[in-house]
């Protein structure tokens, strides 16, 4: 009998980047794992962290904040907020 592990992931995407990539995923058929949980937020810059903690108390292995590309946030510097943010949580 083998132990097979799936993480359970919760991902926090960016409307504006993130989640137009997943999907655009969606709609061309490509799948992805089904123990990912995407929740589509307006700027990554706006996941408070107790957010990520919430969903780490709530059983998650795993969270991801996805934003958009540097220097192309729809809200200017939120990409850049969100990688100041959660680096002091690292």
């Amino acid at each position: 009998m083998t132990n097979h592990f799936e993480p359970k992931i919760v991902s926090f995407l960016c409307n504006w980047c993130s989640y137009a990539g997943a999907d655009l995923a969606g709609t061309s058929r490509i799948e992805y794992p089904q123990n990912v949980r995407i929740i589509r937020v307006p700027c990554s810059g706006r996941v408070d962290p107790l957010f990520v903690v919430k969903a780490f108390l709530d059983g998650a292995d795993g969270v991801m904040v996805l934003g958009c590309h540097p220097g192309d946030c729809h809200y200017q510097q939120g990409n850049y907020y969100a990688q100041r943010r959660y680096a002091i949580m690292h």
